[in-house]
């Protein structure tokens, strides 16, 4: 800092961080008029911007992006530390000691800044906004709304989930990152303004133009990267636009979200996020997953996939009804022997009753003779481990995507999971009680069984009723007791031209 005199008044001179020189215009140095030419009187006012434009520049050290966010940092912390009495002062002609402290600090920056027609810089605003804030609450008054200090949507969003996933024992999903894709939405439908301008119609617009955009749009390979304007000008306004299911949980993310901010005093009144649930259907506005007959798995084995260690999940899929990430995850630790029955162990599951013992099949005992690997080893490790929970569950799911698909099963209601479908018909058909099933299957059982009999069934009798999975009509291919070869990812197809003339 330099105190200068310059035409007969006294200039402060601050020298500016280069880090933090785009804060400022580009300036190298702050300067300012102290409008007298008393040299003491110069050096106490230029003491006490000094100090402010150093809290300021911690403030933008400490790694906030952006002025507004700064700002908001600073009026925020101010206004709690004014209202908690960190001011305090003690004083004869003012009793209230907190009081007191406020009004000392607003003197000084008015010692500072009180003079000449320059504007004090936003920083020093911030805390003449706080301070004044914190008098009128400590005098019993409301403050007024300060629209300039509310944070954008984004950093309301961003903070909900940091204590959406701060949540003990939640595991990662896909569930984070919709979430995160409907607030970036919105954010952008909303030019990211502060939340608590929200009203019915913007919450209705939203929803209506989203409502009409192509259903795929997310699958393609800049959707993460586009604006809302150019999402809805290269997919919007489509005649099938996307289900009820899909609609239900971007408005049930939003509906959320406010909830959570109006708690926080962000935003007030109804949630203008509500009422657009609708009741889900099988058969009018959702088509959930059917089983597989016994005479399309009969044309699987029969044009087998040429990955062998997809037809061998697809042949465990079938014959225990597991999910298709389980069965992807498996690891040698989880093929285990007890009392003479070999079962998988399915951990880290997405629920505890998930967590549960599923007997190996008969059908499946070329496993058994298998040269084991390590207990951290995967059964089929050349799926790829992909998601936010590093699961191979996605990449086997592509593969059988595709391979379904050239058999000519394109209905997204046949999917692997049909697997669970039809292991369960086999079930009810064959007189198993749900309460004995839902062991196997991962599922909950009903409050009686669970509370009064929590031991459950014994493996044994798990043993007998994985034994009563029969497809009698198939020949089931063979696989051997050898491990499936390292699979190769599918070589991209040259040019004809290059390939004819040897080129690369």
């Amino acid at each position: 800092m330099s105190v200068r005199l310059r035409h007969k008044r006294y200039w402060l001179q601050v020298w500016i961080p280069d880090a933090l020189r785009d804060h400022y215009e580009g300036r190298r140095h702050y300067e300012k008029n102290l409008e007298t030419s008393d040299r003491w009187d110069a050096e106490r006012r230029a003491a006490v911007i000094e100090s402010l434009l150093k809290a300021e520049f911690a403030e933008l050290m400490s790694g906030k992006a952006g002025t507004a966010a700064n700002m908001r940092a600073a009026y925020e912390a101010t206004l709690q530390a004014a209202v908690a009495g960190e001011f305090r002062v003690y004083t004869a002609h003012n009793p209230d000691p907190v009081e007191a402290g406020i009004e000392h600090e607003l003197d000084k920056i008015d010692d500072a800044y009180g003079f000449g027609p320059e504007e004090p810089p936003p920083f020093v605003a911030a805390r003449m906004a706080a301070l004044n804030d914190a008098r009128d609450i400590r005098q019993g008054r409301k403050p007024a709304k300060r629209p300039e200090m509310e944070p954008p949507f984004s950093e309301v969003a961003a903070d909900f989930m940091r204590q959406w996933k701060a949540t003990a024992g939640r595991k990662a999903s896909n569930t984070e990152q919709q979430k995160e894709a409907t607030y970036r939405l919105f954010s952008g439908f909303w030019d990211d303004r502060p939340i608590r301008g929200i009203t019915d119609s913007d919450a209705a617009r939203f929803h209506d133009a989203l409502r009409l955009t192509d259903p795929s749009w997310a699958r393609k390979r800049d959707a993460k990267t586009m604006t809302w304007s150019a999402i809805q000008r290269t997919y919007g306004n489509r005649k099938k636009g996307l289900s009820d299911a899909t609609m239900n949980r971007h408005m049930a993310a939003l509906k959320a979200l406010w909830d959570w901010a109006r708690r926080r005093g962000h935003c007030e009144g109804d949630n203008p996020f509500d009422g657009f649930h609708r009741k889900l259907t099988p058969g009018r506005n959702v088509s959930p997953y059917v089983p597989w007959e016994e005479s399309e798995i009969g044309m699987m084995m029969a044009s087998p996939p040429s990955r062998r260690d997809l037809l061998e999940v697809i042949l465990v899929g079938m014959h225990s009804g597991m999910r298709l990430d389980e069965i992807a995850s498996l690891t040698w630790g989880q093929v285990r022997e007890e009392d003479g029955i070999t079962y998988f162990q399915v951990v880290d599951a997405k629920t505890p009753a998930g967590n549960r013992q599923v007997p190996m099949h008969p059908a499946l005992s070329w496993l058994k003779e298998r040269k084991r690997g390590t207990p951290s080893e995967r059964l089929w490790p050349a799926f790829n481990p992909e998601g936010p929970g590093k699961k191979p569950g996605a990449d086997a799911g592509r593969d059988f995507s595709r391979y379904k698909t050239g058999l000519g099963f394109k209905s997204r209601t046949k999917a692997f999971h049909s697997f669970r479908k039809t292991v369960t018909r086999i079930m009810e058909r064959a007189g198993v009680r749900d309460s004995e099933w839902a062991q196997v299957f991962g599922h909950e059982r009903g409050f009686t069984y669970r509370v009064y009999n929590p031991d459950g069934i014994t493996l044994a009798r798990k043993a007998e009723l994985m034994g009563l999975i029969s497809y009698p009509t198939l020949k089931l291919p063979d696989v051997g007791s050898s491990a499936p070869p390292a699979h190769r990812p599918r070589r991209k197809h040259m040019p004809r031209k290059l390939a004819k003339s040897g080129k690369k």
